[in-house]
């Protein structure tokens, strides 16, 4: 190898894009064309379609680039094994896991690799990002917490705070991650963590390296009715797998460690998630579940607004959800259960964040 070529690698490191795929014939098309119109070069794009069975392989095969290569599992071998493979397979010295239902700005990759050439130390770098429905059309997007908006790269306590008080703000597929610290922490803790394994995985860089987010929207992430996610998140009667990812990091910290107020908003977004789950009782009506739910909401409200951490803002949203919590238990007494179901589905955003 040539001193030149040397130089080169350095400036422009090869970044592996891996897109696992698995029947997404209505969006591949448009979503490898953003990937393949990066500017950004130096990449190998590795296709991983898992079995398939619409009209997915033939559109890959409509592509001749010559960075993309497209692996073909004969049987499905479930989406945690698939990721694995790809990031396994992986020979650059940046990983990107994208999804193959998302748009990726030409300038992403570029932006994120300088990102990690400006700081070694950075385990992994996000963008923020515009939400689209399955049309294309932008419905909402992503931001940080105020108090993340004024730095650059962040750390351990501050990303996990943070998350405490504003839910996971990390877009999955926007992360790139340095290849030696991915194929360490793989696989995915699908099995105890499930649609949260993600959360779990950036909380596990963040043990040990700072991580960027680039606060531009360079990607958009797609909410479609036709996900399993999203029909999960309408439908659950379960608490959301967020919070079983923070109960188990916090169970291993002192509380003590971080501040009240995000403590408080946590406890929030369990009854806020209470409430939901109770909802979708109501539509599939199991009453007496749903009416347990709201008594839990009630009784946690009264907790954490007279003898708990709260205080100021935060206190109010406390008795704000209490006098809820009331209203809805006692309109159980009068039969008026369908009723409030169908007002919380009016209520409630249909696309859940947790």
């Amino acid at each position: 190898m040539s001193r030149t070529d040397g130089v080169a690698r350095e400036q422009h490191p090869l970044v592996s894009i891996c897109l696992p795929v698995y029947n997404a014939e209505k969006t591949i098309t448009q979503t490898l064309c953003s990937i393949l119109g990066q500017t950004y070069r130096n990449t190998e794009i590795l296709v991983f379609d898992n079995a398939s069975t619409d009209n997915t392989p033939s559109l890959l095969g409509e592509f001749s680039d010559p960075r993309l290569k497209i692996y073909r599992n004969e049987v499905n071998i479930g989406a945690e094994r698939n990721f694995s493979r790809a990031v396994q397979s992986a020979s650059g010295e940046y990983i990107a896991l994208f999804h193959a239902d998302d748009l990726y700005l030409p300038e992403m990759v570029e932006k994120q690799v300088a990102a990690f050439q400006k700081d070694p130390a950075v385990g992994a770098v996000f963008t923020l990002a515009n939400f689209i429905n399955s049309r294309g059309e932008i419905i909402g997007e992503s931001n940080l917490p105020l108090e993340l908006m004024s730095k650059e790269s962040y750390f351990f306590r501050e990303i996990f705070e943070a998350i405490l008080g504003s839910l996971n703000f990390l877009v999955c597929p926007s992360a790139m991650v340095r290849s030696e610290l991915y194929k360490e922490l793989m696989p995915f803790n699908v099995e105890k963590f499930r649609t949260s394994a993600d959360l779990d995985m950036w909380l596990r860089i963040l043990a040990t390296h700072p991580i960027v987010i680039l606060q531009e929207k360079l990607m958009s992430y797609r909410f479609s009715i036709e996900q399993g996610s999203y029909q999960f998140a309408c439908l659950r009667t379960e608490r959301a797998d967020y919070f079983e990812v923070m109960d188990y990091y916090l169970s291993r910290q002192a509380e003590s460690n971080f501040s009240a107020k995000a403590l408080v908003k946590y406890e929030l977004a369990k009854n806020i998630d209470r409430v939901r789950c109770a909802k979708n009782y109501l539509l599939k009506s199991q009453s007496s579940e749903a009416k347990r739910l709201l008594i839990e909401t009630f009784s946690a409200s009264m907790f954490w607004g007279f003898g708990g951490a709260g205080g100021g803002v935060g206190a109010q949203k406390v008795l704000v959800y209490w006098l809820f919590a009331a209203i809805s238990v006692a309109l159980f007494k009068f039969g008026l259960g369908q009723c409030l179901a169908r007002s919380l589905q009016r209520l409630l955003p249909k696309r859940g964040v947790l």
